[in-house]
């Protein structure tokens, strides 16, 4: 027997017979080449298997977190929400609070005049107390301490743009561009507006020839828009200023209590040397507004008394509070809600439906808005919702 450098064996044979050397030699080289064959197969298998499971792994991975992070989100979400429902409940418990307290003031008292009557924090004068962790502030504006501009008429909002600082020539006109957007019909006044106006001067909107439903509304007016607003539409110093002044709401007469200085100076012609006298008088001993000892008309006849007979006001002024802006803001853990109420403080709103139609509100709501105010980690939302009126 002779073995080849391959390992075989090169057998002689003898017919069809092997000798047993040659045989065993034979099995063992085919033995072990098909163990090393079998173990290349599996050793490659091996490998690809764990590729398939590494990548398996991998796409699982992604899979699961993405899973987590869209989970995390609706989680936030659910809960961002959950938490402004329910400061949203706090802010209407809160304007319920200030309304109780000043229907209790007027019955009392017979109306209501200003804050010197100790209405303006309603938590102290009623003694309720906020449940824990959360905040609460109150603001409220007397709108009868505004001139109507809905209701001024073209001598009025003159001496009111005089007043502001506008030339005479300017003034006449922003009074009658407005008057024309108010009115309901379509004769423009001299150096007014009406659609023709409009059209002409590439404006997008059109006269709504009716009362403005906001003070904004002044951006599409002609004229307006270059004095009171920015280059971005936003309100500037001169829109606050009007804004201070006037209100939309149909408030008759102007409250001498809370009257702004340059509302007195555009109604009834006062100088500022009565307007240093009414605010001294209503500042009390201390020489401060704002404090304990303030004090208030409570008739028109204690006004004209203090600075003279105006002529030509009639019942344009009163020393009472007819229409109320009432603004509620509750805090909790970085969130924020503003409820805001406009209340007719001089009547009464009864239920809606049969089984409170008997009962009577002490005031009626005029109007109803809510701001949202931004959470950290709170979706994106608008400053503001949408205006419900009552």
């Amino acid at each position: 027997m002779k073995e080849t450098e391959s390992g075989k064996c090169e057998c002689e044979h003898r017919g069809f017979v092997i000798s047993p050397d040659c045989f065993v030699s034979e099995t063992l080289f085919y033995l072990h080449s098909s163990v090393q064959s079998v173990g290349k197969k599996m050793t490659s298998r091996r490998g690809s298997i764990l590729i398939m499971v590494l990548v398996l792994i991998v796409v699982v991975s992604y899979v699961l977190t993405k899973f987590v992070e869209r989970a995390q989100i609706e989680v936030q979400s659910e809960g961002y929400y959950l938490e402004r429902a329910n400061l949203k409940l706090d802010a209407w418990g809160m304007m319920e609070v200030a309304v109780a307290v000043l229907a209790d003031v007027k019955a009392i008292e017979g109306a209501l005049y200003s804050e010197a009557q100790g209405w303006a924090d309603p938590l102290d004068y009623s003694g309720v107390q906020p449940r824990e962790g959360l905040n609460v502030s109150f603001e409220f504006i007397d709108e009868t301490s505004k001139l109507s501009i809905n209701e001024l008429d073209e001598g009025s909002l003159f001496l009111l743009f005089d007043e502001m600082g506008f030339a005479l020539d300017e003034g006449q006109k922003l009074a009658n561009v407005l008057l024309d957007w108010v009115d309901e019909d379509d004769l423009a006044r001299i150096d007014g507006g009406e659609s023709s106006e409009y059209s002409s001067s590439n404006m997008p909107m059109r006269p709504a020839n009716q009362p403005l439903s906001s003070l904004r509304e002044l951006y599409y007016l002609i004229g307006y828009r270059d004095l009171f607003f920015d280059d971005i539409g936003n309100p500037n110093g001169i829109f606050e200023m009007l804004d201070d002044t006037v209100t939309i709401f149909p408030a008759a007469q102007l409250n001498v209590n809370t009257a702004q200085p340059l509302a007195l100076q555009a109604l009834a012609g006062i100088d500022d040397f009565m307007i240093d006298t009414i605010n001294t008088y209503r500042s009390g001993l201390d020489g401060e507004i704002g404090t304990a000892d303030d004090v208030y008309f409570e008739s028109t006849q204690e006004f004209t008394d203090l600075v003279g007979d105006i002529a030509g006001l009639g019942n344009l002024l009163t020393t009472q509070i007819n229409i109320m802006t009432i603004k509620v803001t509750v805090q909790e853990a970085g969130s924020a809600y503003t409820l805001i109420g406009v209340v007719n403080t001089q009547t009464q709103a009864s239920g809606g439906d049969d089984e409170t139609s008997q009962l009577q509100y002490p005031f009626l709501f005029l109007e109803v808005r809510e701001e949202a105010t931004m959470n950290i980690a709170s979706p994106k939302e608008s400053s503001s919702e949408g205006i419900t009126s009552v």
